[in-house]
C-alpha cells in the first residue's frame, strides 16, 4: 500500500516535532531534578510542612519531577534563599515579594491568589464619621488622623505613598497623627472620637452593609464593634494584590508555564490542594496568572535597601 507523498512527509514532520519536544522536555526535566518551594514557616516548621503535603503532592504530580517544602523562619530568610538559588518557588506577601524583586530581579510572579468573591486583592482606606462633614481627602486637611503602625502596609505605608503623590506629607497636612498598633485600633479610635479620620482596609466589593466581603471593617461589623451607618470612606488606594506565588526567572520556561497552569486549574483539579496552601489566606477563589502590572502599587513602594518585617 503506498501512502500519498504529503501524508508522508506531514507524518515525518510531526514525528520529528515530537520528538524535538521530548527532548526539550527531557532537558529541563534533567536541569531541574528537584522543585524546591520556599514558604514562611514561623516557629512550626514541621507542622507548616505537614499542612502543605496535598499541594506538594498536587505539584509533583503534575510536574512529574519531586517536590520538597522548604521552610523558612522569616520573610528576609525567604528572600535570601530565593536570591541565593536555594529554592526554586517561594510564596511570598505582597511586600515580601516586592522586596526580592527590588533587591535581585530575579523572581517572575506566576501565580496571583483570589479570594472567594473573585478579589485579587484589597483596598487601603481613609474613613471618617458619617455626617461629620468630612467627605474627601481634602476636606480632611487640618485634621486628626489614625494611621496603623510603621510595618503596617494598607493601614500606613500605601497611604503615605499615595498622600505623596498628591504632595501631602501627613504630619503637615493634618494637624495630628495618632500611630495605633493596626487599622482596626485606628478604626477604634475614630468612633471613641479621638480623631476625625482613621485608616483601614477593605475588600470593597460584596454587600456595604456588612463591611464588604473581608477587611478590618468585616471583621468589625461581624464582632458588632461597627455598623456601616456610622462611617463613610472618604478615599481608596490603588487595589493592593495579595502575595503571588514566584519562581527563579531563570527557571526554564517549560516548567514555568506547567505550574503557572498547575496554579491556575488546582480550584478544580485539587480542591483540597488550594485549602492547603491558601488555608490562611481569603481563599477559594484559587489563582490567576498575574501581570507584572499588578504588583506595581507594592514594587514602587519596597526600595531595595528596606528590610521586610512583616
Amino acid at each position: 500500500m503506498r501512502f500519498p507523498f504529503k501524508v508522508a512527509v506531514a507524518g515525518c514532520l510531526a514525528l520529528l516535532l515530537s520528538l524535538a519536544g521530548g527532548v526539550a522536555s527531557a532537558a529541563w526535566r534533567d536541569e531541574v531534578q528537584k522543585l524546591r518551594i520556599g514558604v514562611l514557616a514561623g516557629g512550626d516548621s514541621a507542622y507548616r510542612v505537614a499542612t502543605l503535603e496535598p499541594f506538594r503532592i498536587y505539584l509533583q504530580d503534575r510536574t512529574g519531577i519531586p517536590v520538597e517544602i522548604v521552610p523558612a523562619a522569616s520573610y528576609r530568610a525567604l528572600i535570601d534563599a530565593q536570591a541565593a538559588g536555594d529554592v526554586d518557588y517561594a510564596i511570598y506577601s505582597a511586600t515580601s515579594y516586592a522586596t526580592a524583586f527590588a533587591e535581585c530581579d530575579c523572581v517572575t510572579a506566576i501565580g496571583a491568589p483570589i479570594a472567594a468573591d473573585g478579589a485579587l486583592g484589597f483596598h487601603s482606606i481613609l474613613v471618617a464619621t458619617a455626617n461629620g462633614g468630612i467627605e474627601s481627602l481634602a476636606d480632611a486637611r487640618g485634621k486628626r488622623v489614625a494611621l496603623a503602625g510603621p510595618d503596617s502596609v494598607a493601614g500606613r505605608l500605601i497611604p503615605v505613598q499615595a498622600f505623596a503623590a498628591e504632595d501631602i506629607v501627613p504630619e503637615d497636612y493634618f494637624s495630628t497623627v495618632v500611630t495605633k498598633q493596626d487599622p482596626e485600633a485606628a478604626l477604634a479610635a475614630l468612633l471613641a472620637g479621638e480623631v476625625d479620620v482613621a485608616v483601614g482596609w477593605s475588600s470593597l466589593t460584596g454587600p456595604a452593609r456588612t463591611g464588604y466581603n473581608f477587611g478590618s471593617l468585616a471583621r468589625m461589623v461581624a464582632d458588632e464593634r461597627l455598623t456601616m451607618d456610622q462611617i463613610e470612606i472618604v478615599w481608596r488606594s490603588r487595589l493592593i494584590p495579595f502575595g503571588p506565588h514566584a519562581v527563579r526567572s531563570d527557571m526554564p520556561p517549560e516548567l514555568r508555564v506547567l505550574l503557572s497552569r498547575a496554579l491556575v486549574n488546582m480550584a478544580t483539579l485539587d480542591p483540597e490542594a488550594l485549602d492547603a496552601v491558601d488555608r490562611a489566606g481569603f481563599g477559594g477563589g484559587g489563582f490567576a496568572t498575574p501581570d507584572a502590572s499588578l504588583y506595581t502599587v507594592v514594587t514602587d513602594l519596597v526600595a531595595p535597601e528596606d528590610g521586610v518585617t512583616q
